[in-house]
Order: C-alpha cells, then structure tokens, then sequence
C-alpha cells in the first residue's frame, strides 16, 4: 500500500536532497538508492530500504518539489520511516503521515510513536486485507 509523507499546508520548505541520501545512507539498513534520471519524472530520487526481520522491501522516493516522499511497504515498515523521517526534518515544520486516498492521516511530531501511526492506519489496514 502507498503512504505519503508531506507538509499539511503549502511552504517554502524544501528537502534538501543530498542531506537525504546521506542521512539515509548512514542509518544502517540494507538500503538502495539513486537519483532518477528522468527530469519529467514525478520523483527525483528513489530507492528502496530492507529492515530487519521484515521479507518485503520498502520502496521510498523523494518528490521532485522537495516537499515529500512516498512510501510503498508494510505499514510498518513505512512507520518506521516516518519516525526516522520526522527526526530528520526540522521541528518547526509540520508533517503529516497519509495513505494515498487521504483516507486516514496523522500527523508527525517530535514525540509520535510507531504504535500511534499503526493505531490510526488499523482499519485501512483489515480493508486492504479483505
């Protein structure tokens, strides 16, 4: 299933890119991950994040406009990220943790929990499974 990390309003707010892969190189995962190619592309970096004890990858990429990522995994496997993602980018900005219909959403703060994330995503979770 897609997930979306993004600002909840419009900002002048960017990722920065190099910061990003870097980061996400050193947090010691089995991670692969490269620039597109295709500057039509909707994404400008993609890559994928193998978390331990988990069989299925985490598909990740960053967002042409520097403003989000997306997420394609285990729900929680993408909590995980979201943590780690909303620790990486600056508190002052406002995050929120979506699926892709913008069905359920919450929103990332410093002190947000992989349980909380998993707590609001519980009944999407029993629809996709049916």
């Amino acid at each position: 299933m897609e997930y979306l990390i993004t600002p909840p309003e419009s900002t002048h707010w960017k990722i920065d890119q190099k910061k990003f892969i870097n980061q996400l190189s050193q947090i010691g995962l089995e991670i692969d991950i490269h620039p597109v190619a295709n500057p039509e592309d909707y994404y400008i970096v993609e890559g994928e994040i193998k978390f331990p004890n988990t069989k299925q990858k985490l598909e990740v990429a960053l967002h042409r406009d520097l403003q989000g990522i997306s997420l394609d995994g285990l729900i929680e496997d993408c909590a995980k990220f979201a943590i780690w993602f909303r620790s990486f980018v600056p508190l002052s900005q406002a995050l929120i943790f979506y699926d892709q219909g913008y069905n359920y959403h919450i929103e990332l703060l410093e002190n947000t929990k992989e349980d909380e994330i998993l707590q609001t995503f519980v009944e999407l979770i029993k629809l996709g499974s049916n």
